[in-house]
């Protein structure tokens, strides 16, 4: 997909940096560099840092909400909890730094592009069969997937332990709870 614009650009090129040097490593001077800019120029396009997260972080929404939007149909409800599990994995272990920016921090939804987070929750509360208002379910499935992609991203699992079985048991538990 070609960016639409340079500010699309400009992040393009700040996702790939946020994952080369980290959060901690990342900045408005980092961003500058790398498009062979000056910082003042950055603010053409962005209000500052916040404002570069919050474009990265609504793209990481809207690229999760996607890709459950993209996954094949599944036959059951309990499939589509297969299928969400798997695709929350993938997301976060191919991006982890903004995986982490987009987690790991409070979230300022007055700043965030409108949608972005109801995209990226859209899919999941259809499996639970929620609404945007009231989806409890799917905040503790959210919740649960965060804490084994969390660990496994910080490498905080034992070397012999099975992730893949700790995947299973998040979709096992929460199928239950399919009406």
């Amino acid at each position: 997909m070609k960016p639409s614009s340079r500010r699309e650009e400009l992040l393009d090129l700040a996702e790939e940096l946020l994952e080369q040097v980290g959060i901690d490593g990342f900045g408005v001077g980092t961003l500058a560099a790398a498009a062979t800019i000056k910082p003042p120029s950055l603010y053409k396009h962005f209000a500052g840092v916040g404002d570069i997260y919050q474009g990265l972080i609504a793209r990481g929404f809207r690229r999760f909400g996607a890709a459950m939007a993209q996954a094949p149909a599944a036959p059951t409800r309990a499939a589509a909890l297969t299928s969400f599990a798997a695709i929350y994995r993938a997301e976060a272990l191919a991006r982890p730094q903004l995986y982490l920016l987009m987690t790991a921090r409070p979230l300022d939804r007055a700043t965030l592009e409108p949608g972005a987070e109801e995209e990226a929750m859209a899919g999941l509360i259809s499996i639970f069969g929620e609404t945007q208002a009231d989806h409890t379910l799917s905040r503790s499935a959210w919740s649960w997937a965060h804490g084994i992609a969390s660990l496994e991203i910080a490498k905080r699992f034992p070397p012999d332990a099975d992730i893949d079985a700790a995947w299973q048991v998040l979709v096992d538990t929460l199928s239950e709870r399919l009406v």
